[in-house]
């Protein structure tokens, strides 16, 4: 099912997983003429966010339709590396759950948290909490053990590549500026252990790749 096919009465959960799911191919195809790709970053991303997001508003006690709606279609509209997905999205996602049975009352808030999703770094408070849900969920995908499988196959699926300009996605200069930014006590938490994860793994890829790991 597409953006244009959904109707009234559509489940909104399937519709926007869905409209997701398209997302992406169109996307890669953009992108990389194709959709035919061995590892879909994006689809990746965005069921990692799904599931971090749900998590997050089950510990915050942020409202689970609005995080999961807006985590489904909070990049909808990416285009690359460009900067107004979030705006784009948002109005998008206005018009994909008018659609649907998504309750109402709770589109814009939806909207809202799309349209403030963007960035890897946050130097101001976002509100509401499932806006500041969604934040926090984004950039913890981009984090940890999770992120080192992400940019892997990102990599692999684009370039052809060796191991030592693998070892080189170890230069994320922005990740601790960004669990500085988190805005939930549980974000915050697992920031620093997935960014301790993520550090050690390259740690020990470049001891073993030098050969450094024998002892003498």
């Amino acid at each position: 099912m597409t953006e244009t096919e959904s109707t009234p009465a559509a489940g909104w959960r399937q519709v926007v997983q869905d409209a997701a799911r398209d997302a992406t191919l169109q996307e890669a195809q953009r992108r990389y003429g194709t959709t035919d790709l061995p590892f879909n970053y994006r689809w990746e991303h965005v069921r990692a966010v799904v599931r971090l997001a749900l998590r997050l508003a089950e510990l915050t006690g942020a409202d689970r339709e609005i995080v999961e709606a807006a985590a489904w279609l909070h990049d909808i509209r990416k285009r690359g590396r460009d900067d107004d997905h979030g705006t784009r999205g948002a109005a998008a996602a206005r018009e994909i759950l008018a659609r649907t049975d998504f309750p109402a009352a709770k589109i814009e808030a939806v909207a809202g948290a799309i349209a403030q999703h963007v960035g890897l770094i946050c130097e101001d408070p976002i509100e509401p909490l499932e806006a500041a849900v969604l934040w926090d969920a984004d950039k913890l995908a981009k984090l940890g053990a999770t992120a080192v499988v992400h940019f892997i196959g990102y990599r692999i699926a684009h370039s052809e590549l060796d191991t030592e300009a693998l070892l080189e996605l170890s230069h994320q200069p922005w990740q601790p500026a960004a669990v500085r930014s988190f805005h939930t006590a549980p974000a915050r938490a697992a920031g620093r252990a997935r960014l301790q994860a993520f550090h050690s793994f390259w740690r020990q890829a470049g001891l073993e790749y030098d050969a450094d790991d024998l002892a003498p």
